[in-house]
């Protein structure tokens, strides 16, 4: 597995794992940053045979995550410039289209709310069978409480960090087929 180390990112590996098992056609992608996170799903799309397009949505508005220019850059560094489509749009823009996904990666600042909208967005698509993957970087319960109160998809920790924690968000009955994947991964 040939992916980028990032110490912040310490699930990489984990990604592409998911990538690989589950094996999207489409995937979308909120903060991609400087790419590791982009780098890694179409690693595993390249390495795997796997003919998937991501689209990767980002605004860049910190200087530590790099810029439009400098992510292009790191994806034709590790050639994978042909499995992403990488554009300037914000995640409320995002929510006013018809996009469908297999899989979504979402790691953007937010208070919990952000989340509650992209659940409210895509709770079809997730009993569909697709897969939301997602950090926070704090811990917010009451948005748990309104997804669950919906009893329509499953949220599953799968790692806890002193700085951020990262779920899983997928339809019941996919339960049994993540789990395996999760012991593969793990």
């Amino acid at each position: 597995m040939n992916i980028p180390e990032h110490g912040k990112y310490q699930w990489l590996p984990m990604l592409y794992s998911m990538i690989k098992y589950l094996k999207p056609k489409k995937i979308v992608e909120f903060g991609p940053g400087k790419g590791l996170t982009t780098i890694t799903i179409a690693m595993a799309l390249k390495d795997n045979n796997i003919e998937g397009k991501i689209n990767s949505y980002d605004l860049w508005v910190d200087e530590y995550w790099g810029d439009y220019e400098n992510t292009l850059e790191e994806y034709r560094k590790w050639e994978v410039s042909d499995y992403i489509s990488l554009q300037e749009k914000d995640f409320y823009e995002w929510l006013k289209t018809d996009e469908y996904f297999d899989f979504l990666y979402f790691d953007i600042d937010n208070n919990g709310d952000k989340i509650l909208d992209l659940y409210e967005k895509t709770k079809y698509e997730i009993e569909e069978g697709s897969v939301i993957m997602f950090v926070f970087i704090i811990k917010i319960y009451i948005t748990w409480n309104k997804i669950i109160e919906d009893k329509l998809c499953i949220i599953t920790k799968m790692i806890e960090h002193k700085d951020y924690l990262m779920y899983l968000m997928y339809w019941m009955d996919r339960l049994m087929y993540l789990m395996l994947i999760l012991q593969n991964i793990l």
